[in-house]
C-alpha cells in the first residue's frame, strides 16, 4: 500500500506541476480576462462578506443562543418530572415490601412499561434486576460510565449523546435506579413558535420551514442568500441587487494586469525549482524506506484487526472484512456454561477453551470470516448452506464435549455451542446482528447447544416479551 501511495503521490505531484505551469502560461496570455475575473470575484466576495455573511451569521448566532436557553429550561423541567417518577418508584418498592409482595418483578416490569415514558433500569449488585427492555435483565451495569451518584449525595444527572440520564441510589434497598430520556422527544412546538416569531420581526427576511414558505417575497432584480437553522429545519435569507454584484472598477483591472506579469514568471520559476527538489528527495531518500515502512504498517494493521487471544478478527477487523466479503448466512455463537468453566477451573483454562473453540470455528468455517465480538461470543459469516451449518454446529458440540472430558470428570454442566442465524444477505449489518441475536436468545431460552435460523422463528410459539 505504501508503494502505491508513493507512486500515486509522485504521479499526482507531476501532473500538478505540469498543470500549474500550463495554467500560468495560459493565464499570462489572457491576462486581461483573468484580471477582470479576479476583480469581479474580489468585489463579489467583499459585498457578500460585508453585507450578507455577517448579517446571516449574527442572526444564526442569536437563534442558537435563544434556542439553547429555552431547551435548557425544558430539560430542567423534564429532570424534575423524571426525578418525581423515580421517587414514586421507590415509594412503590416500600409499599410492596410492607405488603410482603414476593412476586414483585413481573409486577414492576408491567408497571414501568405501561406508565413510564422513560427507559428505566433497576440495578442491584451491579446487575440489572428489572428493566423496561427485557434483554437487559441480568446484564452487568456500570453506572460510572454515565455518572456516579455516590459522589453527589446519592443522585447524579448528565446529558450524553442527546440523552438525559438520572441515576439515583436507594440506601434502604441497596438499589440503583437508572432513568434515561431522549432529548429529541421533548415537545419543541412552542420553541418553534418563538423562533419563527423572532425571525418574522426582521425586515426583508424570507423564511422557509420544511419546504414551505412562511414569510417574505422574492424580487427579480435581486440575488438571494440563505442560511439554515438546523435544529428546527428553518431556512432564512436576504436578497442583494445584481447591480452591486456586477459593478467592477476599470482602474483596479489595469493594476491587476500589470501585477500579473512578474508574478506569473516568478511562479513558473518557483515550481520548476520545487519539482527538481521534490524528485531528488523521492528518488534518493524516501524510496529506500518504502519497503521497511510497508512491512511495519502491515504488522500494525494485523494487530489492530486481530483478537490477541484467539487469533480471529476483533470487532473492527470483522466489520472491515464483512464489507469485502458478501455472505449468505450471518451467525452469532457463544459457549453455554462458559462461566462454569471459568469459576470452577480458573480463567487460564477458560482462555484455553476459547483458543480451542476459535480453532474449531476456523477449521469448519475456513471459507468464511470469523470474529470475536466479546467474551465467549463470536460472529461468523459464511456461504455454506443450511444443512452444512447445522452439521458443523453438531460436530463442534461433539468436539467440545471431548475437550471438556479431558479436564472435567464430573461434567456437572456441559460445555456446548448455541447459535442464532440471519440469512438475509441484503440486510445491513445492524439488522442482521439484531435478527441473529434474537434467534440466539430464543435458543438460550429453550434448548442450549442448538441452532436456530431467524426466518424459522415465525413457526415457533414465542412469548411477547421475547420480541420487545
Amino acid at each position: 500500500m505504501v508503494k502505491k501511495i508513493y507512486f500515486y503521490t509522485l504521479g499526482i505531484f507531476t501532473l500538478f506541476i505540469i498543470s500549474v505551469i500550463i495554467l500560468n502560461i495560459w493565464t499570462y496570455k489572457i491576462e486581461s480576462k483573468t484580471a477582470i475575473s479576479i476583480t469581479s470575484s474580489y468585489q463579489y466576495n467583499f459585498i457578500i462578506n460585508e453585507n450578507m455573511d455577517n448579517r446571516l451569521y449574527l442572526i444564526k448566532n442569536v437563534l442558537n443562543k435563544y434556542y439553547k436557553s429555552i431547551l435548557t429550561n425544558k430539560i430542567k423541567n423534564q429532570e424534575k418530572l423524571i426525578e418525581n417518577d423515580t421517587d414514586k418508584l421507590i415509594i412503590l418498592l416500600k409499599t410492596l415490601e410492607k405488603l410482603n409482595f414476593k412476586n414483585y418483578k413481573p409486577f414492576l416490569f408491567k408497571y414501568i412499561y405501561n406508565l413510564y415514558d422513560e427507559d428505566i433500569d433497576i440495578i442491584q449488585n451491579n446487575k440489572i434486576l428489572i428493566s423496561k427492555n427485557p434483554e437487559n435483565i441480568g446484564k452487568r451495569f456500570d453506572y460510572k460510565k454515565i455518572c456516579d451518584p455516590f459522589e453527589n449525595y446519592g443522585k447524579c444527572a448528565v446529558i450524553k449523546e442527546n440523552k438525559f440520564y438520572l441515576i439515583k441510589y436507594s440506601p434502604a434497598y441497596h438499589l440503583i435506579i437508572e432513568t434515561e430520556f431522549n432529548i429529541e422527544n421533548i415537545d419543541k412546538s412552542d420553541i418553534n413558535k418563538n423562533i419563527l416569531s423572532m425571525l418574522k420581526s426582521i425586515p426583508g427576511i424570507i423564511i422557509y420551514q420544511n419546504g414551505k414558505k412562511i414569510t417574505g417575497e422574492f424580487k427579480k432584480d435581486e440575488f438571494y442568500f440563505f442560511e439554515q437553522f438546523k435544529p428546527l429545519n428553518i431556512f432564512f435569507g436576504f436578497g442583494i441587487k445584481y447591480s452591486k454584484i456586477e459593478k467592477l472598477s476599470n482602474d483596479i483591472n489595469k493594476e491587476v494586469i500589470k501585477a500579473l506579469k512578474p508574478v506569473i514568471l516568478t511562479v513558473i520559476i518557483f515550481y520548476l525549482i520545487l519539482i527538481a527538489v521534490f524528485y531528488l528527495m523521492f528518488f534518493t531518500v524516501f524510496r529506500k524506506k518504502i519497503n521497511f515502512i510497508e512491512k511495519v504498517l502491515d504488522e500494525y494493521s494485523k494487530k489492530a484487526t486481530t483478537d490477541k487471544l484467539t487469533g480471529v478478527y476483533n470487532r473492527r477487523g470483522f466489520e472491515k472484512a464483512l464489507e469485502k466479503f458478501p455472505c449468505q448466512h450471518f451467525l452469532i455463537v457463544d459457549l453455554d456454561n462458559f462461566k462454569y468453566i471459568n469459576d470452577t477451573f480458573g480463567h487460564e483454562k477458560g482462555d484455553e477453551i476459547l483458543k480451542e473453540f476459535a480453532w474449531l470455528l476456523k477449521k469448519y468455517f475456513k471459507d468464511g470470516i470469523i470474529g470475536r465480538w466479546g467474551g465467549d461470543e463470536f460472529l461468523i459469516c459464511t456461504n455454506k448452506n443450511k444443512k452444512q451449518i447445522i452439521s458443523i454446529i453438531n460436530t463442534i458440540n461433539k468436539n467440545l464435549r471431548k475437550i471438556q472430558q479431558q479436564f472435567d470428570s464430573k461434567m456437572e454442566k456441559k460445555l456446548s455451542l448455541s447459535a442464532g442465524v440471519c440469512s438475509d444477505k441484503a440486510a445491513p449489518f445492524e439488522e442482521r446482528f439484531k435478527n441473529a441475536d434474537l434467534a440466539l436468545y430464543k435458543v438460550k431460552k429453550t434448548k442450549k447447544g442448538n441452532i436456530l435460523f431467524f426466518k424459522d422463528i415465525d413457526y415457533i410459539k414465542m412469548e411477547k416479551k421475547d420480541l420487545k
